[in-house]
């Protein structure tokens, strides 16, 4: 159960990393530092339209890494979140960096998070498999 509780722990203070950096390029202002990773043209408002639609995720990541600091305290209390957090890491991570791939962003930089992703999936997969069958061993009083 020790690498549940540290796997929210890692996991969650990496989302809370992604959240401040992410709040960062939300409310800076700074329109040219993200107009420069759109593989496209596109003009101020257009930029704008763009952080206000990813704004959402940037809130978002900052719900999840709060829970899942929350949530380290006792692991086998959360178990299931585990599970929806590898459904969430496959599909809002792997599949997403996907199409983004797919449609023109930097390959490079969303190769690098896939693996991420992919590493977070495969060892709460892992860590949530093992507490739980812990969990179910008989205690030897």
């Amino acid at each position: 159960m020790n690498k549940l509780k540290w796997w929210f722990r890692i996991v969650g203070g990496f989302y809370l990393l992604l959240a401040l950096m992410n709040m960062y390029f939300t409310f800076s202002g700074n329109l040219a530092m993200v107009r420069d990773t759109i593989p496209f043209p596109v003009d101020d408002l257009g930029v704008q339209a763009f952080i206000d639609g990813w704004s959402p995720f940037a809130f978002e990541i900052l719900g999840i890494a709060t829970f899942m600091l929350w949530a380290s305290r006792d692991p086998l209390k959360y178990l299931g979140a585990v599970w929806l957090l590898v459904w969430l890491e496959l599909l809002h991570g792997v599949a997403d960096d996907v199409y983004l791939i797919a449609r023109g962003y930097d390959a490079a930089s969303y190769i690098v998070f896939i693996v991420i992703h992919l590493s977070i999936i495969v060892t709460g997969v892992m860590f949530a498999r093992e507490a739980s069958a812990k969990a179910l061993q008989p205690s030897k009083a």
